[in-house]
């Protein structure tokens, strides 16, 4: 069996992990948007490199095959004497021959159709050759290029390309990472942020950092941890109206039980107390209950109000408030709990306010309720805070009861306002 040392100390570990994984995801994150960013620019590099040497292999091309024609074109037109030595021997690079003069012809030439033919074997060279009709004669003249220097250089452009590549991929690696590193540096900071909040103390917001993207996170959180708060607080009302709204009836029930413990000559009356306390102890919980939990509306039926609320007005046995009623025949369809846990409240704040030998007058009429008392009054500046929770004002209390009995009131739509008046002394109105 664990003890709570053993928990505090398992707490404490994991504590000192959490934050140890937390950066662990973080390099891993940074890491594989590195590599992203080195696989694009290894990608692009590639692309523009072939790009490149594509662009001037054709330009080469083109270019070598615009002089061979004018070279061919004017060794026909000057009549020049033909090559003497075949392909592939001696050191000349170009080569030309004539069908209609004694040349040394290659099968390989020989078998050409008049055009540009780009690679053609002969003497176990490459060559580029182009052949043409001779005009007004019968024959053909060829003239053959040795392309050996084309392949070294073309072989040198490759291996360039791959040097440059390598250089490319060291500085896209080193870049990728910094500037990886860089842009999650302000995550870093947010998760720095989260990972310091303290759940006792829930004021604290995330600071949003100059980054639209990371914003639009900071409020998300910030929005999701204000609504937590919101719960927590609910909570924490929760209990406390809890043990606020049952004083009342444990009070009662326990008046009545002393009552029969002394042998009252009529039992029936603390008994019919006791069994009033006990259904409106239930239906106080009920109306609690779905106070705290927002999305379960309370049970509601059909309630005569000017019959019940003479039936709920429970105070201390030590109140010498005197009531005075005014009510007029109204029908509601609303949660018994609900409507007895801000009536409650209501009565025995104005009571409270009125003093021992004050007065309270209950008004129900055209479904607005309206609790008056003779007190002093709030003070202008306390007006604003009174439905605040834990809020108490010169006349004590818990500080709880008007913020219950206003939030019940907005779940049922309806409105709760607290006002002096002129004459003297505060009136709480309930318009249903």
């Amino acid at each position: 069996m664990a003890t709570a040392s053993d928990s505090g100390l398992a707490g404490g570990d994991g504590g000192r992990r959490r934050p140890l994984l937390q950066a662990v995801r973080i390099a891993g994150l940074r890491n594989r948007l590195a590599l992203a960013l080195l696989g694009l620019t290894i990608v692009a590099a590639t692309i523009q490199g072939l790009c490149f040497w594509a662009l001037e292999y054709w330009i080469e091309r083109d270019s070598l095959i615009t002089l061979l024609s004018r070279e061919l074109d004017y060794m026909i037109e000057t009549n020049a004497a033909p090559s003497a030595e075949p392909p592939g021997v001696g050191s000349l690079r170009q080569r030309y021959y004539r069908t209609d003069q004694p040349t040394p012809l290659s099968p390989a030439i020989a078998a050409l159709e008049p055009g540009w033919h780009g690679d053609v074997m002969i003497a176990g060279l490459h060559h580029l050759v182009l052949v043409r009709e001779l005009e007004g004669q019968s024959g053909r003249a060829y003239l053959a290029y040795d392309s050996r220097r084309l392949q070294v250089r073309g072989k040198r452009q490759i291996v360039s390309f791959l040097f440059g590549l390598a250089v490319v991929l060291v500085i896209a690696l080193w870049g990728a990472r910094r500037l990886a590193q860089q842009a999650l540096q302000p995550l870093a900071g947010l998760v720095g942020q989260i990972r310091v909040l303290d759940p006792e103390q829930r004021a604290p917001r995330l600071v949003a950092a100059d980054d639209p993207d990371l914003a639009v996170i900071t409020e998300a959180l910030n929005t999701y941890m204000a609504r937590f708060d919101a719960v927590v607080e609910r909570e924490r009302v929760f209990s406390s109206a809890a043990s606020h709204e049952l004083r009342t009836p444990l009070t009662v029930i326990r008046g009545a039980v002393e009552l029969l413990v002394a042998g009252v000559p009529d039992p029936s009356r603390p008994l019919a107390r006791i069994s009033r306390a006990v259904a409106q102890a239930q239906a106080d919980l009920d109306a609690l209950l779905a106070l705290s939990r927002l999305r379960e509306p309370p049970t509601s039926r059909v309630l005569d109000l000017d019959t019940l609320l003479p039936e709920w007005a429970e105070l201390d046995d030590t109140t010498t408030t005197r009531l005075v009623w005014r009510l007029s025949p109204t029908r509601l369809i609303a949660s018994p709990g609900s409507v007895h846990v801000i009536f409650s409240n209501l009565l025995r704040n104005a009571a409270r306010a009125a003093g021992p030998d004050g007065e309270v007058t209950i008004e129900l009429e055209h479904q607005r309720l309206r609790v008056i008392d003779n007190g002093p009054g709030v003070p202008d500046h306390e007006l604003p805070l009174v439905f605040e929770p834990h809020f108490r004002g010169r006349d004590g209390g818990t500080g709880i009861g008007l913020y219950v009995a206003r939030t019940l009131a907005r779940r049922h739509g309806w409105e709760l306002k607290l006002g002096n008046r002129p004459e003297g002394g505060a009136v709480a109105e309930l318009q249903l």
